[in-house]
C-alpha cells in the first residue's frame, strides 16, 4: 500500500516538474520572441524593411523550430517511461534541426533580397538567449532545492 502511494507521489512529482518545465520553455520562447520583434523594429526604425524582415526571419528560424521541439518532447512526458520521455527528446532534437534547416533553406531560395548578416545575427542572439535562459533556470531550480 504504501509503496503504491510512494510511487503514484513519485509519478505525480515527475509530471508536475515537467509541466513547470515545459511552461519555463514556452515562457523562454515567448521573450525571444518578444525580443525577436524589438531588433526587427529598432531595424526597421534605422536599417530599413530588407535587414529587418530578415532579422524577423532568422528570429522566427530559432523559435518555430524550439516551439515545435517543447510541444513534441513535452507532449505527453508525464504518463510516459523515461525511456519514451528520452526518445520523444531525440526525435525532437532531431525534428528541430531538421524544421531550422528548411527554414533557413526557405530564406534563401524565396526571400529576395536577403540581409543574410541580420539574419544569422538575430539567429545567434537567439542561442544566446536560449543558453542564458537555461542557464538561469537551472540555476533557480538548484537554489529552489538547496533550501
Amino acid at each position: 500500500m504504501i509503496s503504491a502511494w510512494f510511487s503514484g507521489w513519485r509519478q505525480l512529482n515527475a509530471q508536475s516538474e515537467i509541466t513547470i518545465n515545459r511552461a519555463a520553455a514556452y515562457r523562454l520562447a515567448g521573450i525571444q520572441l518578444a525580443l525577436t520583434f524589438v531588433i526587427a523594429s529598432l531595424l526597421l526604425a534605422f536599417n530599413g524593411f530588407e535587414p529587418a524582415f530578415s532579422a524577423l526571419l532568422g528570429g522566427l528560424a530559432y523559435i518555430l523550430p524550439n516551439a515545435w521541439f517543447i510541444r513534441f518532447a513535452f507532449g505527453d512526458a508525464g504518463q510516459a517511461t523515461p525511456r519514451v520521455v528520452l526518445r520523444r527528446f531525440y526525435l525532437g532534437e532531431a525534428g528541430k534541426l531538421v524544421l531550422t534547416g528548411l527554414i533557413f533553406a526557405a530564406c534563401f531560395v524565396w526571400i529576395e533580397p536577403l540581409h543574410v548578416i541580420a539574419l544569422f545575427a538575430t539567429f545567434m542572439v537567439m542561442i544566446v538567449v536560449n543558453l542564458a535562459g537555461t542557464a538561469l533556470m537551472s540555476t533557480q531550480q538548484v537554489n529552489k532545492n538547496h533550501k
